[in-house]
């Protein structure tokens, strides 16, 4: 039970890193033009798609 507990854990915790690095990178990106923003918009999908994700 405690495993089941801490990969959830694990696993939303490196949800909410990438989406944060996601936020970061457009933030930063939006002067400098498409492929930082497109990564980033990426990572934040990508993110909250590992963030949301449940096990059954």
């Amino acid at each position: 039970m405690g495993a089941r507990r801490l990969g959830l854990l694990l696993r939303k915790g490196g949800g909410i890193i990438l989406a944060v690095g996601g936020i970061w990178l457009v933030v930063g990106a939006l002067p400098h033009f498409l492929w930082p923003l497109a990564l980033g918009v990426l990572s934040i999908w990508f993110g909250w798609q590992l963030y949301i994700f449940e096990r059954y």
